[in-house]
């Protein structure tokens, strides 16, 4: 998130920038945008009090019966020793069961480990619909690894890779090693008891559907911070975030086909600034809209599905 140098809190990035490092938490059920904190742009991304402040906001906004059972997905930036603990003590509190799936470093360590994995250990790896990927792997590396560390506070603590081809937009992050095989390992660390290996493999890399989540903040406000002040900066991310979820409701409970899936920029053009007037008489409510707009029967059929929705109590 770029911002100019003058704004309270902009501070020069690891990406060479001057702005912020905001932390944001959604809920992937629902795609509602739980938390926005507007970092100042030296955070760290792996500050474990961050972290876990962020997380402990986030579930505090759930309905309380939906925080007993958790499954906490994260990429390798939010990765510390403290966050996986707090995480894997249900944040503290007594009769929660709660789950981690975060991304892990691959080192020459964990590449060595690798490279002892048997043969027929490797199962074969599976897509986001359960379909067999092409010449694509998977396996445990809990065993090759020295976790002794991590099993003192984590007990459960796994650790999997995923082998797959190397696809040319990944070749330049990738290592030497990777680039002489020709191979892509990626490493998810877990502290899951039942689940295939594959299953639990794929269920991690769903997480990057909190990429349209991002790019959704980003387009409703969050790109640029309007004020040179902090806490008015923080307020207008509290305002985004409901903007977010007045969007994903919306298409949750209104939408269909590919309105649903769309991007907020094609949402506002196609219904939000459609030019229009709600009309009120003979005791009922029509909308009015231009009959040759093209999306006039999807905007008609949103509007009717609203409207039937139950009245708040």
């Amino acid at each position: 998130m770029f911002a100019g140098s003058e704004k309270e809190n902009a501070k020069a990035t690891y990406k060479g920038g001057v702005g912020f490092a905001p932390n944001l938490a959604t809920c992937d059920n629902t795609d509602d945008v739980l938390v926005v904190d507007p970092r100042p742009g030296n955070a760290t991304s792996n500050c474990a009090a961050d972290n876990v402040a962020a997380l402990d906001l986030a579930v505090s906004r759930l309905p309380g019966a939906f925080r007993r059972r958790l499954l906490v997905r994260l990429d390798g930036a939010g990765f510390s020793h403290e966050l996986l603990e707090h995480i894997a003590s249900g944040g503290g509190k007594r009769g929660r069961c709660w789950e981690f799936s975060v991304g892990w470093s691959c080192t020459d360590v964990e590449m060595d480990a690798i490279a002892r994995v048997p043969k027929e250990a490797w199962q074969a790896g599976i897509d986001q619909d359960g379909e067999v990927a092409d010449d694509t792997f998977v396996a445990e590396l809990t065993g090759l690894l020295d976790l002794d560390a991590w099993h003192e506070k984590i007990p459960g603590l796994r650790v999997l890779v995923r082998d797959e081809p190397l696809h040319p937009r990944y070749r330049t992050r990738a290592s030497e090693r990777e680039k002489r095989l020709g191979r892509r390992y990626q490493l998810v660390a877990v502290n899951a008891t039942v689940g295939q290996i594959a299953w639990l493999d794929a269920r991690h890399r769903s997480h990057v559907h909190v990429e349209s989540r991002i790019r959704c903040a980003k387009e409703t406000g969050l790109r640029r911070l309007p004020s040179q002040k902090f806490t008015i900066n923080r307020v207008w991310c509290v305002a985004v975030g409901m903007a977010c979820d007045l969007l994903a409701w919306m298409a949750l409970l209104a939408l269909d086909g590919d309105l649903a899936k769309a991007e907020p920029k094609t949402v506002r053009y196609r219904l939000l600034h459609t030019a229009g007037r709600i009309v009120l008489g003979q005791r009922r409510r029509r909308l009015r809209i231009p009959a040759t707009w093209p999306w006039a029967d999807a905007l008609a059929t949103a509007f009717t599905r609203i409207l039937a929705l139950p009245q708040p109590g």
